[in-house]
């Protein structure tokens, strides 16, 4: 994720910020806490720079917020699960969310973004 970070022109850097795992600022600056889990780490750039594509920017709106967060989970979601890899996993562990997202290196939230994100893409298809 970090060469992804890279290739986008995006800048990242280490700070405690308590109970938040990461954040992105409009200058291209995507922070992550060091006291997260390598795998939160990775989940949270990847959607840090959902945030960063989408030009999002804070909010006050909740309602604005949760859409912007549901775009940048799935973004995340889009970098981090391979279909084929998905698909592999759930025929051998089956549909379990905490058990895809352990086999498939993320966090149960990215598993639950990418069956929304497809569960969209074959809607719009029918």
């Amino acid at each position: 994720m970090l060469e992804v970070a890279r290739e986008r022109g995006l800048r990242v850097a280490w700070r405690d910020l308590g109970r938040r795992n990461g954040e992105y600022h409009s200058t291209g600056l995507i922070l992550l806490n060091p006291k997260r889990t390598i795998t939160v780490q990775r989940v949270t750039l990847a959607h840090e720079i959902g945030h960063a594509e989408y030009g999002h920017a804070r909010v006050n709106d909740p309602v604005l917020h949760a859409r912007q967060e549901r775009l940048a989970d799935e973004f995340a979601a889009d970098l981090l699960i391979d279909s084929g890899d998905y698909i592999a996993a759930e025929s051998v562990f089956g549909s379990h969310v905490g058990t895809l997202a352990r086999e498939l290196g993320v966090t149960s939230g990215v598993v639950e973004a990418w069956r929304r994100r497809t569960s969209k893409l074959i809607a719009a298809a029918s």
